[in-house]
């Protein structure tokens, strides 16, 4: 269960925000999804829709909820998403995200789901509820006896270009109330104005993916590796955590091309990357650095931790069935200790020179085998 905080009060004296500390008012406990942040693209439109929502409606309280689909496609929402579900099998798919009068960006956390399902069920129309506690549906809704301790509710469905229904735009108070005819007119703009602008977003974060990802194997490519690696250099930097880095090879392989032609190789690339994922983390990621060469890259992990890893990428490669021969890789390590100050390129440096070692130690074995 999150808890929520702030020093800064709506106009109805309630404060909500991210942080706790002096001066906070006011705890708001929503229970459910860990809190969570969507990417910096889709955090701006959902502040955006829901900040303009409460100034039509005069609410204190604007919320998006999202009860199927995905908002964000992008790789890392996707592993975000996962890595919320490994630390709790019990956290529910679905996600609200709620703006407060006084907040900066929205938080994403989950109350109680009933309302807005039950919004959902009429599309096109405007689910409103002008005092909670008059409403026989809504007995026992945690909403109006715990924090935000809401009393009036207005929900529009949003449904995707395809008529599916993902999920409603709201807006809340603390005091029973109706909205006017122009403000119910507003909401319907804004929740057409808002699924117009995700699907551009999402057709953004495709695209960006795709020139992020390598057509071949599915895993990141160079440029995406170089983005990834700066991404976690920069927060071992911040965090002082420690982070590893796995450069891969694999033996052979052009005279695996060679006698068994490309098509086949090919194929062992692609069982590889399969192979090298299964042991990972969500947080970890695999990249085809070029050619038949791959890299990993283990956030907060030290040395010890990394062979470890790379002992369970070798024992399945060693069971894994490959056609035509078996199939070998030479692998370097390279760690940043939590203490450790270097640049990024010096990483990528130790890692490739370990690997050339270790691929020279194996050649050397088979010359006197």
């Amino acid at each position: 269960m999150a808890a929520l905080q702030t020093g800064v009060s709506d106009k109805h004296g309630f404060g909500i925000g991210l942080g706790g500390g002096a001066g906070a008012t006011v705890s708001l406990r929503l229970p459910g999804h860990p809190m969570s942040e969507p990417d910096e693209r889709l955090g701006r439109l959902l502040w955006n829709i829901t900040s303009l929502a409460g100034l039509l409606c005069e609410a204190p309280i604007a919320m998006v909820s999202q009860l199927q689909g995905e908002f964000d496609c992008s790789e890392r929402g996707a592993l975000s998403l996962t890595a919320a579900v490994a630390l709790d099998s019990g956290v529910d798919h679905r996600r609200q995200w709620w703006r407060f009068a006084g907040q900066s960006s929205v938080v994403c956390s989950t109350a109680d789901y009933s309302l807005c399902e039950t919004a959902v069920t009429t599309p096109d129309r405007i689910t409103e509820i002008g005092d909670l506690h008059a409403d026989s549906r809504c007995a026992g809704l945690a909403m109006m006896t715990l924090e935000p301790k809401v009393r009036f509710y207005a929900a529009i469905p949003l449904s995707d270009q395809h008529r599916e229904l993902i999920g409603t735009l709201c807006v809340l108070d603390r005091v029973p109330r109706r909205l006017t005819q122009h403000q119910r007119d507003g909401l319907h703009l804004l929740a057409q104005q808002f699924m117009d602008q995700l699907e551009m977003h999402r057709d953004m974060q495709q695209l960006q993916r795709q020139t992020l990802t390598d057509p071949l194997t599915g895993v990141g490519n160079r440029r995406g590796f170089d983005r990834r690696l700066h991404e976690e250099w920069s927060r071992h930097v911040r965090s002082g955590s420690a982070l590893s880095l796995l450069m891969i090879d694999v033996d052979k392989f052009k005279q695996y091309n060679d006698v068994y032609g490309h098509p086949a190789g090919d194929v062992i690339l692609n069982l590889l990357c399969e192979l090298l994922r299964m042991p990972l983390r969500a947080s970890d990621f695999v990249a085809r650095y070029g050619g038949d060469e791959f890299s990993v890259i283990l956030p907060n992990t030290p040395h010890l931790g990394a062979q470890l890893v790379v002992e369970r990428i070798q024992a399945m490669l060693a069971a894994a069935p490959w056609p035509h021969c078996d199939v070998t890789i030479s692998v370097g390590i390279a760690t940043l200790e939590p203490d450790e100050v270097c640049d990024f390129v010096t990483l990528l440096a130790r890692a490739d020179e370990a690997m050339y070692l270790c691929k020279r130690n194996r050649q050397e074995a088979e010359k006197r085998d």
